[in-house]
């Protein structure tokens, strides 16, 4: 293997291209709110703005950076839908309480893409609608059977053939799929830079650098101190949004998700006639399959194309052979082509496959798990932790709390990850070599 160090962040295509971070510092004093945010991304921001524009007083503290976990280094897809289909979502929450998220998953696109119109954020957002790609019949029948649950549901997908979907994508690859208009992609770390900036403008107080080392009940007191080791916050209330970066700090909830890695590669500007040829359309692309394949062009032209990564932190430029041979499969055009960009993450992986908001007393409140979801699903998580704090019965009410299961064996979850990516990959080759 290569050893070439390659810093997930910073080495990232967006870094280069955000806006300028907000200016934050880290916590060294006790203050006292009324919420405190554990977790500066697209969630907690998200129920920040909410929050404080509901007269609340609120307090973000971030580990690292703003945006420097899986809110920044995502591939920017703002996409509808769960690893669940509608009727699945059903038979698993029950018709009441799936009936309001399946309402949200409906209007997550648009609302992502009004939030941003309605603040003004400068995140290069394109509402240019999302592929989805499939390479056999059984796939392909999957897909037609989602558009026919969602149809029921107010969400018409377009269903593509053959030539329809070659045209769409610029590959043969492809023996149908599906587009859906609302959908499109953002800069996700501008995005979330953004969110900061609107969250500091109303008035929260965001703290960098301030990693949260204890969560303690107060003495005498109903509420929370959260403690950095330098400074601590006395809050009535704590939210806790770190999905796929989530620590020790709350008993027991590292254990119920597990954090897998997915990487990233980016093109060099390409010329204007490939452009015309691969996505003309900058539509957003996702290859249906057990061990998707996702891509979209950034604001300059360059294609990026993101996969599974191995389960560690620190990547290898040989990590991401495979992803750029896949890539070169689907568009042959690319062959040749410079990769100038390359990086990857963190996304939280739960038992079920779906995200999750976990209630374990009455003024802590846990929201995450988007498998892979989460700009879309996160940004409409944040504002549902924002409206269960304020008791309000309004549409961003909507996601049921449980209680998420945990992984028994967590402790190997490394080895047990990389087990079911290898016996994905099988299953996919086998699948698509009987179509």
């Amino acid at each position: 293997m290569t050893q070439f160090p390659i810093d997930g962040f910073q080495s990232a295509l967006w870094f280069d291209t955000a806006v300028t971070a907000p200016s934050t510092e880290p916590l060294n004093e006790d203050i006292t709110t009324d919420v405190v945010i554990i977790g500066a991304g697209i969630t907690g921001l998200n129920a920040a703005i909410e929050l404080a524009q509901n007269a609340t007083n609120v307090v973000v503290l971030e580990a690292g950076v703003v945006g420097g976990g899986a809110s920044g280094r995502n591939g920017g897809q703002v996409n509808v839908g769960l690893n669940l289909s509608p009727d699945a979502l059903v038979a698993h929450y029950g018709q009441a309480a799936a009936e309001p998220l399946l309402a949200a998953l409906v209007r997550t696109p648009q609302t992502v893409f009004d939030r941003i119109k309605q603040f003004d954020m400068v995140c290069d957002a394109e509402q240019t609608g999302w592929i989805q790609g499939a390479v056999t019949p059984k796939r392909l029948a999957e897909q037609q059977r989602q558009a026919e649950e969602f149809a029921r549901i107010g969400l018409q997908i377009e269903e593509l053939d053959r030539a329809t979907i070659a045209r769409k994508t610029g590959s043969g690859n492809y023996i149908g799929g599906s587009f859906i208009k609302p959908c499109g992609s953002i800069q996700p770390l501008s995005y979330t830079r953004e969110l900061a900036r609107v969250a500091l403008d109303a008035g929260v107080k965001i703290y960098s650098h301030s990693a949260v080392q204890t969560l303690k009940r107060r003495a005498e007191h109903a509420g929370w101190i959260v403690s950095t080791g330098v400074g601590q916050v006395c809050a009535e209330q704590v939210l806790v949004c770190t999905n796929g970066y989530t620590d020790s700090t709350v008993s027991g909830l590292r254990q119920k998700v597990v954090p897998a890695r997915s990487i990233q590669v980016a093109t060099e500007p390409l010329p204007a006639g490939l452009q015309e040829r691969i996505l003309p359309h900058r539509s957003t692309l996702v290859e249906k399959r057990r061990m998707v394949l996702y891509g979209r062009y950034d604001r300059d032209g360059r294609l990026t194309m993101g996969d599974h990564g191995p389960m560690r932190d620190q990547f290898c430029l040989d990590d991401f052979t495979d992803l750029k041979n896949r890539a070169i499969d689907v568009f042959p055009e690319l062959e040749g082509v410079r990769w100038d960009y390359h990086w990857g993450g963190r996304l939280a992986i739960t038992k079920d496959r779906l995200p999750f908001l976990f209630a374990p007393t009455a003024d802590l409140l846990i929201g995450m798990g988007y498998n892979g979801r989460g700009v879309g699903m996160g940004s409409m998580m944040g504002l549902a932790m924002a409206s269960r704090l304020l008791q309000r019965d309004v549409e961003h009410a909507f996601m049921p709390v449980t209680t998420p299961d945990e992984f028994v064996l967590h402790a190997f979850h490394e080895i047990g990850a990389t087990m079911i990516i290898r016996w994905d990959m099988l299953m996919d080759r086998l699948e698509e070599s009987r179509a």
